[in-house]
């Protein structure tokens, strides 16, 4: 009866988050929209929706829901496309794709151009395009679109639907204003209580105790797919390489640590340092009588501090560094001045300085032995890392000349691991002791994203210090697993949904009784559900169910907000396990005068709605205006499609 209470944190009880197509994440990059010739009968059965004079196929349509889908299901492999579908994802991606290029065929009517420097310069401020310097790389660019199998002309005009997005519905919602006599009372909804029942009827106590045959079972095996479907698996093949490899080869050598020290010298020579602080006037009056109060013995951080501002301490500055956060011409003054001693007013890039010498530091130098263990330490990871690289490299290059995976290993003394078959999060169905260490933690990404019959690739697991020769050496695509594999499972879904039936009608009739205001016990006495049934208190806060970190409202808690006093709720639980009413007892109002700070965040939170109103009201007004066509048999051949390559029930 566990189940009745996990229904509260249900996996896929929320609601669908749309995918707005100009976030430019490289996943979501559609098809072309914009090929297909005129049609003066409207939308086309290959047309899901026309706009103007552009069009939006069902493979456009259908391709980006499915790379939608697989983003989704990186963050969570247990998604199926049912659930995707049946939380409305490919309509939510359909009504954007829908949206975006409305208002791109809008801009274009009324003479909207995007150049393409402010699309280039999109794409290079893009950091999925930085190479190791932090700088955009064409060569990184076209590798990613190759990797991701994207045209540049898709990107393209992605970013453009983008910047019309930014340009156009941002000034719409800007500035958006919450009347004064809206706030109170949306802000007490948040805080009222609402207090009820959760009572649950299990299939299970109805399920037929006469086992079927395996006729019946596989004919119901075969009806309901999507029930039994396991996300995709790999069988992963790797060998790591890291820093220790090298650490013989990297020993420094007497003649290398000579080199570093020669280099370093002036840092080894015993110098000086300061510690000081540093308050900036606006003026130099104000600079003046500071210094003044400075100089009178009053330390620089109290003279701030009266003034309502802070004091800058710098440590351990040499003269160079001084000056690099101060002018030379301070940074001078300081080294020629003892300890204690007040400088300024200054005249500098900010305003007027007062700066005080806290502190003068002698560090003594360093002869060749003494900084002997910090240049050891220096050069063998310097010349690890030149090592590592370079091995990494040759690998690369042999796997390009076609070398075996097995090859590489036994040429270079490499220990193969291979994985059972495991899903994305690196779990493993037929082994459930299985657990992914941190190295297959970080090369599941990567080998869920290479192709079956693609070589061996070199994958980072640590930057710098540990990378991962990785193969895929089976695949396993989504669907349901063999029927004997998993016919006990499809033995409890049977009875189940032969249970559920009469599940149903018992939570129908307790549903009635109870909205005409009936004891529950005694209801549930009549029916004879007092062993069966389950009971639950719910007492909710409409602010704590928004506050939920996975933004999901479990249906219970939601229908208490969807009642009157008195009423009832049926509600169907997942897979068939049953059936829950809920009936709402009580609401018991607060006053949210006595919590400012909640006036002031529903304030903001309305100002937001009402902006993001506007908005959707540009866009219903502009879809109006270009003469929108949308064409529900194609989208109903779109899910068809999606549910058949992905292994669901039709």
């Amino acid at each position: 009866m566990n189940f009745f209470r996990r229904i509260l944190k249900s996996k896929f009880g929320g609601v669908f988050a749309a995918v707005f197509l100009g976030l430019i994440a490289l996943a979501f990059v559609s098809g072309d929209l914009t090929s297909g010739g005129m049609n003066l009968f409207g939308p086309s059965s290959a047309e899901v929706a026309k706009i103007g004079g552009r069009t939006i196929t069902v493979n456009d349509v259908q391709t980006r829901t499915q790379m939608v889908f697989e983003r989704m299901r990186n963050e969570n492999p247990a998604l199926t496309m049912d659930q995707f579908l049946a939380e409305g994802g490919l309509r939510n991606v359909a009504s954007e794709m829908i949206a975006m290029q409305s208002l791109i065929a809008y801009g274009e009517k009324h003479g909207m151009q995007i150049s393409k420097a402010l699309i280039d310069a999109e794409i290079a401020s893009n950091p999925a395009f930085v190479d190791a310097t932090g700088n955009f790389s064409e060569t990184v660019f076209r590798q990613m679109l190759a990797q991701q199998g994207i045209a540049e002309k898709d990107l393209r005009e992605d970013i453009i639907a983008s910047i019309v997005q930014r340009q156009m519905l941002a000034p719409v919602s800007a500035g958006a204003r919450t009347p004064a006599s809206m706030v109170p009372p949306y802000a007490a909804m948040l805080i009222e209580e609402r207090s009820g029942e959760m009572i649950s009827i299990p299939s299970a106590a109805f399920a037929p105790s006469t086992p079927p045959g395996d006729a019946e079972l596989q004919a119901y095996y075969r009806s309901n797919p999507g029930q039994f479907t396991v996300p995709e698996q790999r069988k992963l093949r790797y060998a790591t390489v890291n820093l220790s490899r090298f650490e013989a080869q990297a020993a420094p050598t007497e003649e290398e640590l000579a080199q570093a020290y020669k280099a370093r010298s002036q840092e080894f020579q015993a110098r000086q340092t300061r510690d000081v602080s540093q308050l900036i006037l606006a003026t130099e009056n104000a600079a003046r009588d500071a210094a003044a109060k400075a100089k009178a013995g009053t330390p620089l951080a109290d003279v701030a501090r009266g003034l309502g501002l802070a004091a800058t301490r710098m440590d351990g500055q040499d003269e160079k560094a001084l000056a690099s956060q101060t002018t030379p011409e301070i940074a001078k003054a300081v080294y020629a001045a003892a300890k204690d001693a007040v400088i300024g007013p200054v005249r500098s890039p900010l305003g007027w300085a007062v700066v005080r010498v806290e502190d003068v530091r002698a560090v003594p130098g360093k002869t060749l032995d003494q900084a002997r263990p910090e240049l050891t330490a220096e050069i063998r990871k310097s010349k690890e890392q030149q090592l590592f690289s370079a091995f990494l490299n040759d690998i690369d290059g042999k796997i390009g000349e076609g070398l075996s995976f097995a090859e590489l290993a036994k040429a270079h003394n490499l220990t193969m691991v291979e994985t059972p078959l495991v899903l994305k999060d690196g779990t493993a169905l037929r082994d459930p002791a299985f657990k992914a260490d941190a190295t297959l933690a970080a090369l599941l990404d990567q080998g869920f994203s290479m192709s079956a019959d693609d070589d061996a690739q070199v994958v980072s697991v640590k930057p710098d210090e540990e990378a991962a020769i990785l193969a895929v050496e089976d695949v396993v695509a989504e669907g349901p697993p063999p029927f004997n594999e998993v016919k006990s499972a499809v033995q409890v879904a049977w009875g189940l949904s032969k249970g559920a039936e009469r599940a149903r009608q018992l939570a129908t009739q307790l549903a009635a009784e109870l909205g005409k205001g009936a004891d529950p016990a005694a209801v549930l006495a009549k029916l004879g559900l007092a062993q069966q049934a389950e009971r639950q208190t719910l007492s909710v806060r409409r602010a704590d169910i928004n506050n939920r970190e996975d933004g999901r409202i479990p249906p219970p808690l939601e229908a208490l907000f969807t009642i009157k006093v008195g009423a009832t709720r049926l509600l169907p639980l997942e897979n068939n396990q049953g059936f829950s009413v809920v009936r709402l007892d009580k609401i018991t109002p607060n006053d949210p005068s006595q919590v400012p700070q909640l006036l002031a965040s529903t304030r903001a939170g309305l100002s937001n709605v009402l902006g993001g109103e506007y908005a959707r009201q540009f866009m219903v007004a502009v879809q109006k205006e270009l003469g929108v066509q949308r064409n529900e048999s194609a989208l109903a051949a779109v899910e068809k499609a999606l549910r058949s390559a992905n292994g669901g029930g039709e």
